[in-house]
């Protein structure tokens, strides 16, 4: 069988909740609607390392805010984290794939694209990682879609995916 070609990044719980913070895993392994989307679309996936868990956070954390997360050390690490997933986009572009889209997780204060959380309220704004993934797309000038699913409806999030896909 002929490779197909198409690549998405995937933030690591939507491929593992059991990384999620204490209470926050919505499934008890994967997203399996959404792999089940992208995978009907042949789409290859690249999980992305967790910041949260290799930051010493392990996986009993607690769930805390994106601001005690911006730290120098915490944003060093997220920093070298979105060069790497550069690097293995600028490897996957090379070999003339395309590289789909990235997903995150909204509300994450890492990995989210839209809205985080803040206290008891969704805000807009966007998680670290993802802030330092798109500043590495502008410094390399890629343009590729970010998508944020959102894990206490994934339903509203399939929508988008399937547009993401279609178009992309």
């Amino acid at each position: 069988m002929q490779r197909g070609k198409k690549i998405v990044f995937v933030s690591h719980c939507i491929l593992n909740q059991n990384a999620a913070a204490m209470g926050k895993a919505k499934q008890p392994g994967v997203f399996k609607d959404i792999l089940d989307i992208l995978g009907e679309a042949g789409i290859g996936l690249i999980q992305m390392g967790c910041p949260e868990m290799e930051f010493g956070s392990g996986l009993n954390r607690k769930p805390r805010s994106k601001s005690s997360y911006d730290t120098k050390s915490y944003r060093t690490l997220c920093k070298k984290m979105a060069q790497d997933v550069i690097k293995q986009i600028e490897l996957y572009l090379s070999k003339n794939y395309k590289v789909v889209g990235i997903l995150g997780v909204e509300f994450s204060p890492t990995c989210a694209v839209y809205q985080i959380e803040e206290g008891n309220r969704n805000v807009p704004g966007k998680g670290i990682l993802i802030e330092e993934i798109e500043e590495e797309m502008r410094k390399k000038r890629f343009q590729i879609p970010i998508l944020g699913i959102n894990p206490n409806n994934t339903n509203s999030s399939i929508e988008k995916l399937q547009s993401l896909l279609r178009y992309g």
